[in-house]
């Protein structure tokens, strides 16, 4: 179902696709957890595979992050002067000054440009320490082995529904103050959109359900939920939307992302509109 540049499909297992144009929100998800996630706004990219490789960037945070099979590939970050490089042979990282380098067999060396001070460690017991003239050779444990880099998380799911069902998801930040359950006047286009989407598709019974973070008592988010719910239903119907229409509060019951980040916490205050297709 689309409205307002807002699109959302799912098959009811997670996978589907979610877009809203008007925030530059773009999710992709096939059954298996691979697809894409892209934030305009926030400048986040993340394109995942099954296996956990693929490519993820944060413009606002300075992080690229690209993972091959094996847990080979490129780390940066702009912002603290970070690159990291792994592949089979070696694990090179790289901050301002410093470089290290690391190889599976235990040797790897250590250079710093600022002070001159080199360390090479030849893996087999022994370390040659330089700085200007002074050299010296002492016993050194072979390195560790080198480390990989991370896989990639799935892409988030699109909430799930019941089978021969469509999914709307609005996001109660633009809906709603924060903490409250009346309609934010400038919230009222994205709803009378929809309204006009509902009427000339015909929908003669759908259901809203309301849902929150988990930021505060089990009891409050329960009635905040619920309100929220009977606040769209009853503006969509002053819109003159006259299909039957149920709802539901769910309380911080069904996240659809973590309550550990603020971003996650966004994403589960929404509220779903459920348009049945049989």
């Amino acid at each position: 179902m689309s409205a307002d540049g807002l699109t959302v499909q799912t098959d009811g297992n997670g996978a589907g696709q979610y877009v809203d144009a008007e925030r530059g929100l773009t999710i992709q998800r096939n059954t298996d957890g691979s697809g894409q996630y892209v934030d305009e706004q926030k400048g986040i990219t993340l394109q995942v595979n099954s296996d956990g490789t693929g490519q993820y960037s944060d413009d606002g945070q300075g992080i690229t992050l690209q993972v091959s099979e094996g847990g080979n590939g490129i780390f940066t970050d702009t912002k603290k002067d970070i690159t990291m490089m792994v592949s089979d042979y070696s694990t090179s990282y790289t901050q301002g000054s410093i470089d290290i380098d690391v190889k599976p067999d235990g040797s790897g060396s250590y250079y710093n440009s600022e002070t001159g001070l080199t360390i090479k460690n030849d893996g087999q017991g022994k370390a040659v320490i330089t700085l200007g003239y002074d050299k010296k050779t002492v016993d050194a444990k072979p390195l560790e082995k080198p480390t990989k880099l991370p896989k990639l998380s799935m892409v988030p799911a699109v909430p799930s529904l019941e089978a021969n069902s469509l999914l709307i998801t609005l996001d109660s930040g633009v809906l709603f103050d924060v903490d409250k359950y009346d309609i934010r006047p400038d919230a009222e286009k994205i709803l009378n959109d929809l309204a006009t989407v509902l009427k000339e598709a015909g929908i003669t019974a759908f259901q809203i359900d309301g849902h929150t973070d988990s930021m505060d008592t089990d009891e409050h988010n329960q009635v905040l939920s619920e309100n929220r719910a009977n606040s769209v239903k009853s503006y969509l119907a002053s819109q003159g939307v006259t299909a039957e229409i149920t709802t539901h509060g769910y309380g911080e019951s069904r996240p659809v992302a973590t309550n550990d980040t603020a971003e996650g916490r966004q994403q589960n205050r929404r509220v779903e509109i459920i348009v049945p297709t049989a």
